[in-house]
């Protein structure tokens, strides 16, 4: 999550991008064939161990970047290239979105499950950058490792959706949601109407007290939209009281579907902008400013949201 807040407007401009796939955002993208699947209603639990083993990876990659993987760093490199090899492994029609910015390159990641009506997209998303001063643990790896988490449990399911489901892994959102604005801003016409909804989730991993969450809070934007929903279901049945209208001051990526006529929410482990937490933006961002037990609710807040959403 970035400090201030940035218009969508002139995006374009300050943004030189050349596409990794030529033609249109998603001809060419490499695909893999899952295995012939098993339909299922419910999504599976999902464990510490997956969004944990994720954030080893990207932990281990701000190691060998010098504590950091922001934008034109090796250590978001690495963050890329581990993005589309999972991805594309799990059988997801992956693409590539290169693009720099204030003369750094970045890129975002576009994953999609290829099943379910195209004109119809469940879309979810994290930034996979951090800041220069740290390597961005929760802010925000633990929306990436919670994501990955479930395109890998999507997969194993053989989720058979009703509506197309669609990852997005934003570069240069600490630079004020450039990858996100710009992938919004250079959809081909008619596309951005075909996305029914947009999940953010930036800082979900934050530490527990006392066995429990510091604190959940649902976008504000999600209330009148009825997004929100299935995300206060799952927390109600693990007794979790949540912030139903955190205002995020549009200090994320939902912010560019948002202005684009999108139906966002999201889901942050704070209770407000004013907590969000003593290693903020800071080195010590590092594996030990993440709680497991947080990973774990956020994965599977997740997968509940997707499994309804996309129906």
């Amino acid at each position: 999550m970035r400090v201030r807040k940035f218009a969508l407007a002139g995006v374009a401009a300050a943004v030189t991008a050349t596409l990794a796939v030529a033609g249109s955002t998603y001809a060419g993208a490499a695909t893999v064939t899952p295995v012939a699947p098993v339909a299922a209603a419910t999504p599976p639990v999902i464990t510490a161990a997956a969004p944990m083993a994720h954030l080893t990876q990207l932990m281990n990659f701000a190691k060998a970047s010098s504590n950091t993987r922001v934008i034109g760093s090796t250590g978001f490199t690495s963050t890329v290239s581990y993005l589309q090899s999972q991805l594309t492994g799990l059988g997801w029609t992956t693409t590539v979105q290169n693009f720099t910015t204030g003369g750094k390159k970045a890129a975002n990641v576009i994953a999609e499950w290829p099943y379910g009506d195209a004109a119809h997209v469940i879309m979810a998303g994290a930034h996979s950058d951090s800041v220069k001063a740290g390597p961005g643990i929760n802010d925000d790896g633990s929306g990436v490792a919670a994501l990955l988490a479930n395109a890998s449990a999507i997969t194993q399911s053989g989720l058979r959706p009703a509506k197309r489901i669609r990852f997005g892994f934003w570069g240069a959102e600490e630079q004020g949601d450039i990858g996100s604005s710009y992938y919004v801003s250079h959809l081909a016409g008619g596309e951005t109407a075909k996305i029914d909804a947009y999940l953010n989730f930036d800082m979900v991993g934050n530490k527990v007290e006392n066995g429990k969450a510091v604190g959940w809070s649902l976008y504000a934007d999600g209330q009148s939209n009825g997004l929100n929903t299935p995300f206060k279901t799952y927390f109600t049945s693990k007794g979790i009281t949540v912030n139903p209208s955190l205002d995020t001051d549009d200090r994320s990526d939902h912010a560019a579907f948002k202005n684009a006529g999108v139906k966002v929410t999201g889901v942050s482990s704070v209770r407000s902008l004013n907590e969000l937490g003593a290693c903020y933006h800071k080195a010590c961002d590092d594996l030990t400013d993440v709680s497991s037990d947080s990973m774990v609710l956020a994965s599977n807040a997740i997968a509940s949201a997707v499994w309804t959403l996309a129906g």
